[in-house]
């Protein structure tokens, strides 16, 4: 009896080899494979090229989106996702130009400047949070810095401590600052200071004018030096082209030390600042930024941020698989919409998602290990 072999033998051998030298050709041709099976075997590194970058970034979505989980699941409990809580301690009022802000006092848009919160308004914020499930609690003022504000930062310091005494993570993101305030924020109990580049320095200008971009990196500088966790990442959506977005990461992923924190921001358009008719971004544009993020800073937490309540709970999910373990939870961040309480604990049980402790070690983010991470 001839078996199939017997009668297409030669044809078959020929096409299984021309369907592996294809296999092996689109492999070898995705940036994205290639360079997380770098970063599987050699862990993190900071002197990435802007081109090794880009060539991710513009691997094929899916393949991209598919190396990301792989890196994820090596350096992180793939189900864990950090619960933040982020409060506008001092609302509106601000000197700076930020084109996507509607707390800039030189922008029309509704919103009243408001004095600094109370002690009790925001503990009682804080153990609303952490009965929600959040275990960091951010809090930010729009101050272009904290120079002559000494009593308000005196506050903050206390807000700082008492927060910390509670369990929780503390953040805080109080435009630029010095280095004894640093030093002090430390003291008090600080795990973290935001402060975004929000984009690529060469667009930069474009969005912002009162502040310059090594002003930022100073900042994140003496945050570092500190010895406070750095969160710094950008937004997406401001009419940058693609190559800002890879040199915002670029910027993050050649820092002598990558961010704990990598926030990736969706552009909320509000009404009248100067960005309230771009264009919402899609999520596709997210998964590549988050992919990306995940495989050139393997041990950050890559936060989907801001703009994340314009997104289905499946198009969150792919996020989450790209790379994405940390969100925002709550009503609001700082003064834009935020997803519903309820809507993120159902999509915590529908997609298997487990909260992720709150850390205060020497080393409060996770460790990057060279061996898989624990699955559960």
């Amino acid at each position: 009896m001839l078996s199939v072999r017997s009668i297409f033998g030669p044809r078959l051998r020929s096409s299984m080899l021309l369907l592996q030298s294809s296999t092996a050709s689109y492999s070898a041709s995705s940036a994205a494979a290639i360079q997380a099976e770098r970063t599987i075997s050699e862990g993190p590194r900071n002197d990435w090229t802007r081109d090794e970058i880009k060539s991710i970034y513009d691997s094929p979505v899916l393949d991209l989106l598919f190396h990301g989980a792989q890196v994820h699941r090596h350096a992180h409990n793939f189900r864990e996702v950090q619960q933040c809580t982020l409060l506008s301690i001092k609302t509106g009022g601000c000197s700076e130009d930020c084109s996507y802000c509607p707390q800039s006092s030189r922008y029309d848009t509704g919103l009243k400047a408001q004095k600094l919160m109370t002690k009790e308004a925001v503990m009682q914020a804080a153990r609303k949070a952490k009965e929600a499930g959040s275990t960091r609690f951010c809090m930010g003022a729009a101050w272009r810095d904290t120079i002559g504000r000494k009593t308000n930062f005196t506050h903050i310091l206390e807000y700082v401590k008492e927060i910390r005494d509670m369990g929780m993570e503390v953040c805080c993101t109080l435009g630029m600052l010095e280095e004894k305030q640093a030093v002090e924020l430390k003291k008090a109990g600080l795990t973290a200071y935001n402060h975004n580049l929000d984009t690529s320095r060469e667009y930069y200008p474009n969005v912002i004018t009162t502040r310059t971009y090594d002003e930022r990196l100073d900042t994140l500088q003496f945050v570092r030096d500190a010895g406070i966790n750095v969160c710094s990442g950008g937004i997406i959506g401001l009419g940058e082209a693609e190559e800002d977005r890879v040199g915002l990461l670029h910027t993050l992923a050649t820092l002598p030390t990558h961010p704990e924190s990598v926030p990736i921001n969706a552009l909320v358009a509000v009404k009248g600042t100067p960005l309230q008719d771009e264009k919402p971004v899609d999520v596709w544009e997210m998964i590549r930024m988050i992919g990306t993020a995940r495989i050139v800073m393997p041990k950050a937490m890559v936060r989907l941020s801001a703009g994340r309540v314009r997104f289905s709970m499946p198009e969150q999910a792919l996020c989450f698989l790209a790379g994405a373990n940390s969100i925002f939870t709550g009503e609001k961040l700082l003064t834009t919409p935020n997803n519903d309480f309820d809507a993120d604990q159902l999509m915590f049980k529908v997609l298997g998602l487990v909260p992720k402790a709150p850390s205060f070690g020497e080393n409060a983010e996770k460790v990057y290990e060279t061996e898989e991470a624990v699955s559960i």
